[in-house]
């Protein structure tokens, strides 16, 4: 295996990644390594012995996820993460964060601009699997003297949360929460994040990793370079605030958080259904708000719908019953 390639895959992020990297496939042709669109988990932990499928998006779309980057609300919602996180350890030096592959690793690049002197490395946790514990070994092992935060793109229904608190090893840290089960985040508003769309090939240049054995590292295929979207990472990192944004607040005790759940089969909130778009077989899409509406706030979903060719429906008023302005229905096998 060339290790130039899977430095190119560190330096990206500029974050070390804890993953067992395997020999480079092609993930739109070679189909018999990931599991199909299709299949749903089910609560069968060898669920996450296959990646999800990768899709194949054309520059078209690309442009328009980076036309959607510089976006003031998510800025926004970022400074008010690094705050919160600052109430509980305001020296970043201090500060590891354990980025949760995938959708954690763009929070994380962010916080470590916000926070100077923190750091960040990349892991792996699946719900009903849990965290992938020899990566977590080595990072302990490697940052002993710092405090670790594992922190997400966002929340949903506190699955991610859940797993952490299992083990006791630090605090959860995210964008978007909706169901409030995270330690620190910037909002509990239904807020879509364009980082929802970006895809391995697009922007880890591996695949989503997946349990081999309990001895080492989750696995992941590298994928050619040549399908990397660099500018689209460069764009994101260029529109983080500048830690000046960040008002170190007095230490102070964090405010309690009330979590909130209601079951459901739906895929709920935008983030959420972005990625069932990407890497899943929705039915149908809803959405709270008007047609008018969605078209303008949500037209990466309308996108990725029309390429599916997903059913939608607009002014679903129950939507709010679970704290969502979207939610979407999956096609699964019987």
């Amino acid at each position: 295996m060339n290790l130039t390639d899977i430095s190119d895959r560190k330096q990206l992020w500029n974050q070390e990644v804890y993953v067992r990297f395997l020999p480079e496939i092609d993930p739109f042709r070679e189909n018999q390594y990931f599991r199909p669109l299709d299949k749903a988990y089910n609560g069968d932990s060898t669920f996450w012995n296959m990646p999800s499928p990768e899709p194949d998006l054309d520059h078209n779309f690309w442009e328009k996820v980076h036309a959607f980057l510089d976006d003031e609300r998510i800025r926004e919602v970022a400074v008010s993460l690094a705050e919160n996180i600052c109430l509980w350890e305001p020296d970043g030096n201090r500060l590891m964060f354990a980025a949760i592959l995938r959708a954690g690793v763009p929070v994380a690049d962010w916080l470590c601009r916000l926070l100077p002197g923190s750091a960040a490395a990349a892991i792996s946790l699946f719900v009903g699997l849990g965290i992938d514990q020899a990566a977590l070994r080595s990072l302990r092992k490697n940052y002993p003297e710092r405090r670790l935060v594992f922190v997400d793109g966002w929340t949903g229904r506190g699955g991610v949360a859940r797993e952490i608190a299992k083990i006791g090893a630090g605090p959860l840290a995210v964008l978007i929460d909706p169901w409030g089960w995270a330690d620190f985040s910037g909002t509990q508003e239904d807020i879509f994040c364009p980082t929802a769309c970006f895809t391995g090939a697009a922007t880890m240049g591996f695949s989503r990793t997946f349990y081999a054995d309990s001895q080492s590292f989750f696995a992941a295929y590298l994928f050619p370079q040549r399908y990397c979207q660099h500018d689209l990472v460069k764009a994101w990192q260029k529109n983080c605030p500048l830690p000046h944004y960040v008002n170190t607040p007095p230490k102070q005790n964090l405010p309690e958080k009330k979590c909130f759940f209601v079951q459901s089969d739906l895929r709920l909130h935008s983030n959420e259904v972005c990625r069932a778009m990407i890497n899943a077989a929705p039915e149908t899409l809803y959405f709270f708000h008007d047609a008018v509406y969605v078209k303008e706030h949500y037209p990466l979903l309308l996108e990725l719908a029309e390429r599916r060719k997903v059913k939608i429906i607009y002014n679903v008023r129950h939507l709010l019953d679970y704290k969502a302005y979207s939610a979407c229905e999956l096609r699964v096998k019987k």
